[in-house]
């Protein structure tokens, strides 16, 4: 399916109300729906992957109706030139009220952590809060956020897919892997501190906590990616966003070639930057702790991949919503170390980070 490098108002009419994106290299990848099943998996089009955390063997890989690759500009006029075409009748999402997380389920979800750790079944684990909302989420709402998310800091991934009465949008920093038919690029992206804390903690650099947090990851990725070819390390250093700061290591393997994406994806989700170290305690269970009702796709891998090439994002600091409701989630590593108001700050710094890029707070 050929790229095309502007878009008509009907086809961003239908990609609003049923479409895909992905910012990449300064280039935005939208894709018109409605989507189908893909029939061959290793054509050269584009195909959408977009399961849940939990759910990765009921997830189909997606074809659109149409792709096309657009500047920054072609993109946000296309999306303002609809908005003049709407009669808004739902109040607008920036005002949309929230319902923010219980501390309570968070304690107890980090108490029932805290016991695994205690009796050496695991070394981290990653729960997860939301705050939510009955509003709901037009086509409107989303050229609205897309028009955002267009100043997105150069170092995060936007992204997004949605169609019927459900969907997701954000700008994560994190990818699970990215292959351009020579070499398999991904990172362990784990240890955080909120700049608003800068003053108060040691740098993540000299953070014992954070850095054992995070080299959990590391080492699991390389483990894991052994067998496919060569893994080299290079790291950590310190990732800087608006508000935040990550411990990021860059893994590279080389070697690989025609590698199975499913298989690749099946492989790697969750790394213990979302789910649990060791993998062999498994992170099913994790569904069971409280708080975590309906997390759908948080945290889940979103992937846009071809026959040669893919980029697939561990899909954080996103909204994401259905006919009932609309979600922000954050998570935190929780090590033997960690410290309840500690970790409580961090996932709300998290959440208000979204709230901020995406225009939502107030």
């Amino acid at each position: 399916m050929e790229r095309q490098n502007s878009i008509t108002h009907l086809g961003i009419t239908n990609f609003l109300e049923c479409g895909a994106l992905l910012r990449r290299n300064g280039l935005w990848i939208v894709i018109e729906g409605p989507f189908t099943e893909a029939q061959n998996i290793n054509n050269t089009d584009i195909r959408v992957y977009c399961p849940e955390f939990y759910n990765l063997p009921e997830a189909a890989f997606l074809e659109g109706k149409a792709v096309y690759e657009l500047s920054t500009e072609a993109l946000s006029q296309a999306c303002r030139e609809y908005l003049k075409t709407q009669d808004r009748v739902d109040p607008p999402l920036k005002k949309a009220s929230w319902c923010e997380p219980e501390k309570q389920d968070f304690a107890l979800a980090i108490g029932q952590i805290h016991g695994r750790i205690e009796r050496n079944e695991i070394q981290k684990a990653v729960p997860v809060v939301f705050a939510r909302s009955k509003q709901k989420v037009s086509a409107s709402d989303r050229a609205q956020l897309l028009l955002r998310l267009l100043n997105a800091p150069e170092n995060l991934y936007v992204y997004g897919f949605w169609q019927g009465l459900e969907g997701v949008l954000g700008a994560t920093p994190e990818i699970l892997f990215d292959f351009d038919g020579e070499v398999l690029r991904t990172m362990a992206l784990a240890g955080t501190c909120p700049k608003s804390e800068d003053h108060d903690r040691p740098s993540l650099l000299e953070d014992a906590k954070e850095l054992f947090e995070h080299q959990l990851v590391v080492e699991d990725i390389k483990n894991v990616l052994s067998g496919w070819g060569k893994v080299q390390a290079s790291g950590p250093t310190v990732l800087e966003l608006p508000t935040l700061c990550h411990l990021k290591t860059e893994i590279e393997v080389s070697g690989v070639t025609n590698p199975d994406f499913g298989a690749l994806i099946e492989a790697l989700h969750p790394t213990p930057a979302l789910g649990v170290a060791p993998r062999a305690a498994g992170y099913q269970w994790m569904a069971q702790l409280p708080g975590q009702a309906q997390r759908g796709r948080f945290g889940a891998p979103f992937a846009f991949l071809s026959a040669q090439e893919a980029v697939c994002l561990v899909g954080i600091r996103n909204l994401q919503w259905n006919d009932q409701l609309a979600m922000i989630g954050s998570g935190c590593g929780i090590v033997a170390a960690s410290e309840l108001d500690r970790e409580w700050r961090e996932v709300f710094q998290k959440r208000l980070a979204v709230k901020k890029i995406l225009g939502l707070e107030v």
